[in-house]
């Protein structure tokens, strides 16, 4: 969903270190170009116009989405996965109380609980310096948006992350729900720090009285002035995954924050167990970037986003080990010449089909202001997954 790094910031950018621990090996890859074909390593299939795909609920089946209106505005979604008639489910203003009736709603996550599927938002405040709904508070921009938990039918919503923050991005639940972690804005953006300041934080979720909040909230700021966004948990709760420009040197032309790179971290937030996933070496500004990043269910790969090879700066679907090993491309969507290609691409935030690891639905852009959107499903052959 966050469009700023992905389409927006692609496009501005390209005009224009230390935490105690070593900085992890690059590694190098060869390129993918018609090394095989595209088909064999995944199938691709056209789902959702204007759709930014979040979350898939175990529970309903039904997807989380976000969708731009004629007004401007970002509000949630859910839909069948045959995708008709999508329902909004942050449109009753007064669901969320002290936001404004106005204001930009996004999706990031989504989990099934024995008390009822709850999606997490972020949500921008209201009033706040500046108009409502301008272009640096959209989710996943996050200026002056706060962390919401919503009920999938829409029925309720309660805040969970203090107002007095200027902002916050993806925050994620582990599996059970009773963890969240999250991106909290420390600064703005600035010709160095193109995506702005942010810190990652963690927090339990109490669900005991009914109107869930937060307690026990740690804070992750091994290299103060970086970025960073989380995408979750492993599937055993022990490590975070998250994108960041952690030991990324910044050139004249390249800030750090342009090549970030996908990366773990203990649960405990331990700065000494930091890995990095992504492989490969940075150069100019983007020829390296990557972002967005989940486990593949049932697997030791993770699924990332990257520009690494993909024509004009777009982004296509990669898998690699935990380790940053055995990088596959999962799509060519950016590759003229094959059944996938769609001019040029940004490939963005994704969700797992609950009852098929192999499959998710993905959102995508083809403008580098993020306006023309479209969702699709994906599935990963075997090649793929490194098989």
């Amino acid at each position: 969903m966050r469009l700023r790094a992905a389409a927006l910031t692609l496009a501005g950018l390209a005009v224009l270190a230390g935490c105690g621990t070593s900085t992890p090996k690059q590694r190098s890859e060869p390129h993918a170009h018609g090394a095989v074909a595209p088909q064999s390593r995944s199938v691709v299939q056209r789902w959702l116009t204007n759709a930014a795909p979040a979350g898939w609920d175990a529970r309903s089946g039904r997807i989380v989405l976000n969708r731009r209106g004629a007004d401007g505005l970002w509000d949630v979604y859910t839909a069948a996965p045959g995708g008709r008639r999508p329902r909004c489910i942050s449109c009753r203003r007064p669901s969320f109380p002290g936001a404004g009736p106005d204001t930009q709603r996004g999706a990031t996550d989504v989990v099934a609980r024995p008390d009822g599927s709850f999606v997490l938002e972020t949500v921008e405040r209201a009033p706040h310096p500046g108009p409502i709904g301008w272009l640096a508070t959209d989710p996943g921009k996050g200026l002056y948006n706060d962390v919401w938990v919503e009920k999938l039918d829409g029925s309720a919503a309660w805040r969970l992350t203090d107002p007095s923050s200027m902002g916050a991005i993806w925050p994620r639940f582990d599996h059970s729900g009773n963890r969240i972690v999250w991106a909290d804005m420390r600064e703005g953006a600035d010709l160095s720090h193109p995506l702005g300041q942010w810190r990652m934080k963690l927090a339990t979720v109490d669900w005991s009285t009914g109107a869930p909040r937060l307690r026990d909230v740690r804070t992750f700021d091994p290299q103060p002035g970086r970025f960073y966004e989380p995408y979750g948990f492993s599937p055993d709760g022990d490590r975070i995954l998250f994108a960041s420009d952690l030991h990324v040197r910044a050139s004249t032309l390249a800030p750090s924050a342009t090549n970030a790179q996908i990366w773990t971290v203990s649960s405990s937030l331990d700065p000494a167990t930091v890995q990095r996933v992504s492989p490969g070496t940075t150069g100019g500004a983007f020829s390296n970037y990557n972002e967005f990043a989940a486990w593949v269910p049932g697997t030791d790969r993770i699924l990332i986003a990257r520009t690494h090879d993909a024509g004009a700066r777009g982004m296509d679907y990669w898998t690699v080990g935990p380790d940053g090993s055995n990088p596959e491309r999962v799509t060519f969507l950016n590759e003229r010449g094959t059944k996938q290609y769609r001019g040029y691409t940004v490939a963005g935030g994704f969700a797992f089909d609950p009852r098929d690891g192999r499959r998710f639905v993905a959102g995508l852009s083809h403008d580098l202001m993020g306006r023309k959107l479209e969702a699709v499903f994906v599935t990963i052959g075997q090649r793929g997954l490194g098989r």
